[in-house]
């Protein structure tokens, strides 16, 4: 009677140590799981449709003093900032950039693309020595683009794509997905907000993630 006492005790036991993990499991296989996502910031109106805005192409000299292209941002996660390196406040512009560039180091689809604000200082030069300066501890090396060229060019991105009226004086930072809409906007001034970036960063590349994955599990079924 004894034994049998013990033998239901350890059942009963088993049972109620297994009931939490069998609706975990239940939930996790059969149920689909919802994240929150970042909104676009800006919309283009094409007949009867609103669809988020894609910045406009454009052409650049990067510090290599190659010709850069924004084709070659697609499929990448990236923040854009406008500044020169003649800014007496560049200092600490680096210093918050390099917490998202720093942060995602490790991962090469997620870039760091700044635009001078004073193209007749900052040739490539002068910008190649800036990010290698910023970029030696960090695996790939070409993960900061900073850009210069044309200043027309810049300033009709940053005022039509980025929507950014005071064009001589800006702090933003911006956040662009991988089919180069703008999904977030921040003031790199001040370092709550650049932790928010790179939240922000994070919870855009989980989205991409979920996206890619239904996509493949589309061509297998």
């Amino acid at each position: 009677m004894k034994k049998q006492s013990i033998k239901k005790y350890t059942v009963l036991i088993g049972i109620l140590f297994l009931f939490p993990f069998s609706w975990l499991m239940f939930f996790g296989v059969f149920s689909t799981h919802s994240f929150n996502t970042l909104p676009y910031l800006d919309f283009t109106v094409v007949g009867t449709d609103t669809i988020p805005s894609t910045l406009p192409e454009f052409t650049l000299i990067d510090q290599e003093g190659d010709n850069f292209c924004s084709d070659s941002l697609k499929g990448n996660v990236w923040l854009a900032a406008f500044y020169g390196t003649n800014n007496p406040y560049v200092a600490k512009i680096t210093k918050r950039l390099l917490w998202p560039n720093f942060r995602y180091r490790e991962e090469e689809d997620i870039l760091l693309v700044s635009f001078s604000m004073d193209t007749e200082y900052d040739q490539p030069e002068v910008l190649k020595q800036y990010v290698d300066d910023a970029t030696k501890y960090h695996r790939f090396d070409r993960q900061w683009h900073f850009l210069t060229g044309d200043q027309n060019v810049i300033h009709k991105l940053l005022k039509d794509g980025f929507k950014q009226e005071d064009i001589e004086n800006t702090s933003a930072v911006f956040l662009v997905d991988d089919k180069g809409h703008v999904r977030g906007r921040y003031d790199g001034n001040r370092e709550d907000e650049i932790k928010n970036a790179i939240e922000d960063i994070a919870l855009l590349k989980k989205e991409l993630d979920i996206i890619e994955y239904e996509r493949r599990k589309k061509l297998e079924d």
